[in-house]
């Protein structure tokens, strides 16, 4: 029983996102990840979690907030939760069987890139599909001219 108590805790522990979101401004951070392989963030310490923070191609401006927000609603089963100026709440459903995922993109302070996070809600592994979704988010900014890197 005291198993199936620490096995429930673990796998409710990766059905949250970001939950420090005040209503309005972007002056906070992203929640790290929890101790499961279904979570990957450009704000996590362990390389494990840890993917790079998208590099604008200048400082965050209505133009490109427009086009970052486009491409992340494009996601293939995105749903958008929450949208403002330099914050985005989006979940994301699987094809297959529908699980949901969350990917929170946040402003850096300076404004010249963007933190990630992508978690899924169901699962203790992600099989990656986490961090090929902000890989594909990344090339996709890169392909419209928001971010930097080698397309």
């Amino acid at each position: 029983m005291r198993y199936l108590a620490i096995l429930t805790a673990l796998f409710l522990g990766g059905c949250a996102s970001t939950n420090t979101i005040p209503l309005s401004g972007t002056r906070f951070s992203l929640d790290s990840c929890p101790p499961l392989l279904n979570c990957v963030s450009s704000t996590a310490t362990l390389g494990l979690y840890q993917v790079e923070p998208i590099q604008l191609s200048s400082p965050l401006d209505e133009a490109s907030w427009d086009t970052i927000k486009t491409a992340a609603t494009e996601l293939p089963g995105a749903r958008l939760n929450d949208s403002r100026f330099g914050y985005l709440d989006i979940t994301s459903y699987s094809d297959l069987f529908h699980f949901p995922d969350y990917l929170e993109i946040l402003v850096s302070k300076d404004g010249h890139s963007l933190d990630v996070r992508s978690q899924s809600q169901i699962g203790l592994y992600d099989f990656s599909v986490n961090r090929k979704r902000v890989e594909w988010l990344r090339q996709q900014l890169i392909e419209r001219g928001v971010a930097v890197g080698s397309p």
